[in-house]
């Protein structure tokens, strides 16, 4: 085991699009508007809306223009712990029943880290890097992972426990049987880490608890100093306009990322942290049964957030009261039994815990927090039609639609208004809601639920990537619910790229220009009612897109903070053409 310091100086030269800038881009009404086949001659939405296409006749009478520049960042990296188990011992120890010993194979040189006895999934490999890993600061891990004997191909991950009760996934990858594979990834500490673990398990396996190895290992400490030079406030460019949001989990709010959300944002929605699984407390639950009716709850995770906007002053949308995803299926069996047959609740029993849990959620949030949370989505994806329902909704993995039937949507919006405060907004939030099908589903429903005075508005989630959705199908469809008279909130907005050239990043923002083109379009014309406009993420490096060995870049900073050319797209810069 070895385990020193050293450093490495990296300057990252900043891209700047001198052709761009210089020779800009002339406008070809011939060229395909990139959303299809249709050609800008085609685009009826861009007339319907009073649009100007010519980027030089733009709307500019309500935000001042500004020109494009990039910034630039030193990184400093420090490491911290590398272990290559070519020596006697290692700090490495089993997790759970896992037992580890330093063995005769290797990726290079001659030994690797056994891990066996496995009883588990989370068994595996640990090290208590408490003392080196420190509160709000970043560090790349990296790994080789192996194994001889299982499926063809199984999923490892890293991932840091912290403070003994939280567990933080921040690398991944997909290993083939009788190959090394690397594993690698970055990750924040979150603010009052008192104690951090390094662990190395599998996901998995078609019941198969496998035995691996692991080799070669390094954490290193990355100190990033970034000028972003001085840019504009995307809050106060769309101030007049919508309120602009972004997403964070408790572990992507150190310091440096809330000075830039202070900076470009006013309304903030946690991206995990209000979800039910992160809510539920079983163990408590399970504890008494005076609980079987009104669920235990805990808000420990969210706090992190919640306190960072209060002090900020930045509005939270809250994300989310009733989802088929992310609840866990013992909130819905009888004793809240996690095993896997367990029976499930009657109809009655299920929603007692359901406006208890609501209830609960809403009078905790209100309470701590007054006039923080200034709308919910109180329902999220409900609808996916072709399952078999008449009305289109979620019915094959939906617990709710199950014990409940499809009045659980209802129910969950009767009890919403029922507990929260009166200038609380309550929407229905979804994804794909640009499909005419999936359309003609959501105004349905919504409908009904605005006739019965339960909904405020609907929540668009809008996961673009380069290709889809046509950007005319999202133009029509929010004219489509501008119809019904709710506010609109663009909720979870991110545009999928999987490759970084400098043409590639060019592209995306002239895709997020246009975008925010129609936007605001169809707000200043009063054909739809748009009031927010949310980012789901803050960074590159942190979204949900990324996957094990193919990363995404669908945000408008990169993993150092620094601004891309999306940013300026959104922003409408006239340094950024729109073909």
């Amino acid at each position: 085991m070895k385990k020193h310091t050293y450093r490495i100086y990296h300057i990252i030269i900043s891209i700047i699009f001198v052709s761009m800038i210089l020779g800009g881009c002339k406008k070809d009404t011939t060229d395909p508007i990139n959303e299809g086949n249709k050609t800008i001659e085609d685009d009826d939405s861009i007339v319907e809306t009073g649009e100007d296409t010519d980027e030089d006749k733009a709307d500019t009478s309500k935000i001042k223009e500004y020109a494009m520049h990039m910034g630039t960042v030193e990184v400093e990296e420090e490491l911290i712990y590398e272990d290559d188990f070519e020596g006697d011992s290692t700090l490495f120890t089993g997790r759970g029943a896992a037992k580890v010993e330093i063995v005769n194979k290797s990726k290079v040189g001659e030994k690797s880290l056994y891990v066996s006895g496995r009883t588990a999934l989370w068994n595996g490999a640990t090290v208590n890097l408490s003392e080196e890993l420190k509160d709000s600061e970043k560090y790349i891990v990296n790994g080789w992972v192996y194994y001889e004997v299982g499926p063809d191909q199984i999923q490892f991950d890293c991932k840091v426990e912290r403070n003994n009760n939280e567990y933080l996934s921040f690398a991944s990858a997909m290993a083939n049987k009788g190959e090394w594979t690397e594993i690698t990834g970055s990750i924040i500490i979150p603010e009052d880490t008192n104690t951090a673990s390094v662990y190395f398990e599998t996901g998995f396996a078609g019941g198969e608890l496998i035995d691996f190895y692991i080799d070669d290992v390094t954490i290193k400490h990355e100190i990033a100093k970034v000028d972003r030079g001085d840019i504009p406030s995307l809050k106060e460019f769309y101030k007049d306009l919508f309120s602009i949001g972004v997403a964070v989990t408790a572990s992507e709010i150190p310091p440096d990322r809330q000075d830039l959300i202070k900076q470009q944002f006013n309304s903030l929605t946690p991206g995990n942290e209000l979800k039910p699984d992160a809510v539920l407390d079983y163990a408590k639950c399970i504890s008494d049964p005076k609980y079987d009716d009104n669920p235990a709850v805990n808000f420990s995770r969210v706090e992190p957030i919640l306190e960072f906007a209060k002090e900020a002053n930045i509005p939270v949308r809250g994300h989310t009261l009733v989802w088929h995803s992310q609840t866990p299926r013992w909130f819905f069996t009888e004793g809240y039994s996690q095993d896997a047959n367990a029976p499930l609740v009657s109809k009655e029993l299920m929603l007692k815990r359901m406006e208890n849990y609501i209830r609960q959620v809403l009078e905790y949030t209100q309470t701590n927090y007054p006039g923080l949370i200034y709308a919910w989505d109180v329902v999220n994806e409900a609808i996916n039609p072709g399952e078999g329902d008449e009305n289109g909704l979620r019915v094959k993995d939906s617990l709710w639609y199950e014990v409940v039937g499809p009045e659980f949507i209802e129910k969950a919006f009767e009890y919403a208004r029922k507990y929260a405060d009166p200038d609380v907004k309550l929407f229905y939030n979804d994804y794909n809601t640009e499909e005419t099908g999936k359309l003609l589903y959501i105004k349905r429903l919504v409908k009904g639920l605005q006739d019965k005075g339960l909904i405020d508005g609907i929540g668009l989630q809008s996961h673009l990537t380069m290709d889809n959705p046509s950007l005319v199908d999202v133009n029509s469809s929010l004219l489509e619910y501008g119809e019904l008279g709710l506010e609109l909130q663009i909720t979870e907005l991110d545009m999928g790229l999987k490759s970084n050239t400098e043409e590639d990043f060019l592209n995306q923002a002239k895709r997020y220009k246009r975008l925010f083109m129609f936007i605001k379009s169809i707000h200043e014309s009063g054909a739809a009612n748009i009031t927010n406009v949310t980012f789901w993420g803050l960074s590159d490096d942190i979204s949900w897109l990324n996957k094990p060995s193919e990363p995404n870049y669908p945000l408008l900073f990169d993993n150092y903070l620094l601004q891309k050319p999306a940013f300026w797209g959104v922003l409408l810069s006239p340094d950024i053409p729109l073909y």
